[in-house]
């Protein structure tokens, strides 16, 4: 939580408005990376003291130019949020974007409305996880007489300027080789799932780790919450242009971040805490505790906006798609997707190589009517020991009915 102070200015006295604005989630509950590309100074007019029909002028000839160089700025599409807001409040998010990326001191920006700066500031961070200095902002109000003519802007930083540009140098060095084994092809699924592998693989869930509300906590640390995760996930996304989004909102009680990702040419939602079982042994909330937990658990990887419905909930932030393509589903893709009890495909299943390679499977039903067949047939019919031909007397299972999961272990 940081705080935010909000300034009156009317001739020489100043009201201060104190508030509190979240950065990031809790413990679970930027066109480009380059400092260079933005100047260290962004220049601000005063209206404090102004002749009131100048400062009018002036802050319409300031709208007027802001919104055209909105519409001349190609602003890269894997910035989901940017593009989703009106005109005038693009403007505002390349104010703040511009103030942010530069870590310059008080700028004017085009809003009158000191509520919006909220929103917009958000947009921003939730857009730019390589924003991870950012603490928070402060603003000016600016009166002349009773009238408000002009909002200042100014962000708050956990470090310095040289300390930001030296970090995510450190971060990009970091992230040299997994981005070079990336696989880059027209089917984006195989980009995602490497990344989010990676990122499992390489990171534990720890709520006392440093920094855990950005990437530093992951690329620098290994260890993380979920908003660590989910911008970390974000950023090498849009490493290899995949438009993303950080989602905040809630599991339960608790507070809690995800991903929105478009995956060939379909959004869905992809949560990369709730895939790393150290989530699940920390005693997270959400992931269901069982005798056995894979290293890298797929439920919420690429799913409908109904599936991730079932266990969260969603702020208020920003417009979101509806997300109702299963096409680049982990399960659909990986054939471990049953619209009802298949021999024939269930055989396949088990004699792949994959399978026999991990010696564990998660079998995924359309339905509650496939779920309670695929139980039927397998368990209680006992044709799993006639499936796999495992030569043993014991195969050991656990079965999540909500999510409509069918897991095996020890098969081998």
């Amino acid at each position: 939580m940081t705080k935010f102070v909000g300034e009156m200015k009317i001739a020489s006295v100043i009201f201060i408005i104190t508030g509190v604005i979240a950065v990031g989630t809790g413990g679970c509950g930027a066109l480009g990376r380059n400092f260079d590309e933005i100047p260290s100074e962004v220049s601000e007019t005063e209206a404090s003291g102004a002749d009131e029909s100048q400062v009018q002028e002036e802050e319409e000839e300031k709208e007027t130019v802001g919104t055209q160089e909105a519409a001349v700025r190609e602003i890269p599409e894997i910035y989901y949020g940017y593009h989703v807001l009106g005109e005038e409040e693009q403007t505002l998010y390349l104010e703040i974007l511009d103030a942010l990326m530069a870590m310059s001191g008080e700028v004017s920006v085009s809003t009158l409305d000191s509520a919006l700066l909220d929103k917009i500031f958000e947009c921003v961070l939730n857009d730019h996880p390589e924003l991870f200095y950012v603490e928070g902002f402060r603003y000016t109000e600016h009166f002349l007489g009773d009238a408000l003519t002009g909002i200042t802007f100014e962000g708050t930083y956990s470090m310095t300027r040289e300390e930001a540009v030296l970090t995510l140098e450190e971060i990009e060095n970091r992230l040299l080789e997994c981005m070079g084994e990336v696989p880059l092809n027209e089917d984006e699924y195989s980009t995602v799932k490497f990344l989010y592998d990676y990122l499992i693989d390489n990171t534990e869930y720890d709520t006392d780790a440093d920094d855990n509300q950005n990437i530093c906590s992951v690329f620098l640390g290994g260890r993380s919450v979920c908003q660590g995760y989910a911008k970390a996930m974000q950023y090498m996304l849009q490493e290899v242009g995949i438009q993303t989004l950080l989602v905040t909102g809630y599991t339960g009680t608790e507070r809690h971040a995800w991903n929105l990702v478009r995956v060939n040419g379909q959004y869905y939602y992809l949560d990369p805490t709730w895939g790393d079982a150290s989530y699940s042994y920390s005693g997270g909330d959400g992931l269901d505790g069982t005798a056995f937990c894979p290293p890298v658990n797929y439920d919420y990887f690429l799913v409908t906006t109904s599936e991730i419905s079932k266990t969260h909930s969603f702020e208020d932030t920003v417009v979101l798609p509806l997300c109702d393509s299963t096409q680049d589903n982990y399960y659909v893709r990986e054939g471990l997707y049953f619209e009802g009890f298949d021999r024939q495909q269930l055989e396949a299943v088990f004699d792949s190589e994959d399978v026999k390679r991990a010696d564990y499977v998660t079998l995924k039903c359309a339905d509650a009517q496939v779920y309670h067949e695929m139980l039927s047939e397998i368990i209680e019919d006992r044709q799993i020991f006639t499936i796999v031909k495992s030569g043993e007397g014991t195969i050991s299972y656990a079965s999540n009915e909500e999510l409509g999961t069918i897991s095996f272990w020890n098969i081998f």
